[in-house]
C-alpha cells in the first residue's frame, strides 16, 4: 500500500494536463505515468495504481503502444513498458508534424483558390466627399469605428476647431489615444486623458486616420472643400508614416 501511495504521487495535476495537452486521454496519461514511474507492470497493476477500468486498460495500453510511448514485453501475463519520456516526446512530434503537414496541405489546396477569388474581387474603396457638412459626416464615421486610436491634423484651426471639438466625447467615452496636430500651439476643451496636442509650421494639409487602416486626406479646390477617403491599407500606412514624421518634429 505504502508503494502504491508513492506512485499515485507523481501523478500531478499539472502533468497530467500537458500529457492531455499532447494528445493522450485521461486514462493513457495516467497508464503512462504509472508506467514510467513503476517500471514494467501487468496491465492489471496499471488499472489499479492509475484508477484506470480494468475493462479498458488493454485497449488503453495498446493505443499507447501504436503512438510508441509504451513497449509490450511478452509473457503470461504480458508486462509494459513504458518508452523514455525523451523518446515519447520526440516520436509525438514526428506523428504531430506529419499530421500537420498533410492538414496544411489539405487546407491550402481547397481554400487558397477560393480566398484569392474573394480577395480579388475586394478592391480598396476610394471616395472623393466633397462639402464641409459631408466630410465631418465622413469623420463621425470614421470616429464611430475607431478601436484604438485617431490621429488628426488641422492646416488652420479656425472653423475645423470649432467642429472639432463636438466630436472629442465620442472619443473619450471609447478611450482612445487622441493626437491632434496643428500650425499653432492650442487647447481644445473638453480636455481628455489620452488627448495630446503638438504644434507645427507648415502644414500643407490636413487629414484623419483611424487604426492605422483608414485615412481621410482633406483638400482645398478653390472655394470648396474636399477630401478623398480611403480603406486601402496602404495609403492608409502611408498617411500614419507622413503623419508621424510631421509629429517627430513638431512641439507641444
Amino acid at each position: 500500500m505504502k508503494g502504491r501511495i508513492e506512485v499515485h504521487a507523481v501523478i500531478s495535476e499539472k502533468l497530467l494536463g500537458t500529457l492531455k495537452g499532447m494528445g493522450l486521454t485521461e486514462y493513457e496519461a495516467r497508464a503512462y505515468t504509472i508506467l514510467a514511474s513503476a517500471g514494467p507492470s501487468t496491465a492489471g497493476d496499471v488499472s489499479a495504481l492509475a484508477n484506470v477500468p480494468y475493462s479498458r486498460v488493454y485497449d488503453i495500453l495498446s493505443k499507447l503502444a501504436r503512438r510508441g510511448w509504451v513497449e509490450v514485453q511478452p509473457g503470461r501475463p504480458a508486462r509494459y513498458r513504458a518508452r523514455s519520456p525523451a523518446e515519447a516526446i520526440r516520436l509525438t512530434k514526428i506523428e504531430q508534424d506529419r499530421k500537420f503537414k498533410e492538414a496544411s496541405e489539405v487546407v491550402v489546396k481547397e481554400l487558397e483558390p477560393v480566398y484569392e477569388q474573394k480577395a480579388e474581387a475586394k478592391k480598396p474603396d476610394i471616395w472623393v466627399i466633397r462639402g464641409e457638412r459631408s466630410l465631418l459626416s465622413r469623420i463621425r464615421e470614421m470616429l464611430a469605428r475607431a478601436q484604438v486610436e485617431a490621429l488628426i491634423t488641422l492646416p488652420t484651426v479656425t472653423k475645423e476647431l470649432a467642429r472639432l471639438e463636438p466630436l472629442l466625447p465620442i472619443l473619450g467615452a471609447k478611450n482612445l489615444a487622441l493626437r491632434v496636430l496643428t500650425v499653432e500651439k492650442l487647447k481644445l476643451k473638453p480636455t481628455l486623458p489620452n488627448l495630446e496636442i503638438r504644434h507645427r509650421k507648415p502644414l500643407f494639409g490636413g487629414g484623419v486616420i483611424i487604426d492605422g487602416k483608414e485615412a481621410l486626406l482633406l483638400l482645398m479646390s478653390g472655394e470648396e472643400k474636399l477630401g478623398i477617403w480611403s480603406d486601402e491599407v496602404g495609403l492608409a500606412k502611408f498617411a500614419k508614416e507622413y503623419f508621424e514624421y510631421l509629429w517627430k518634429d513638431a512641439r507641444k
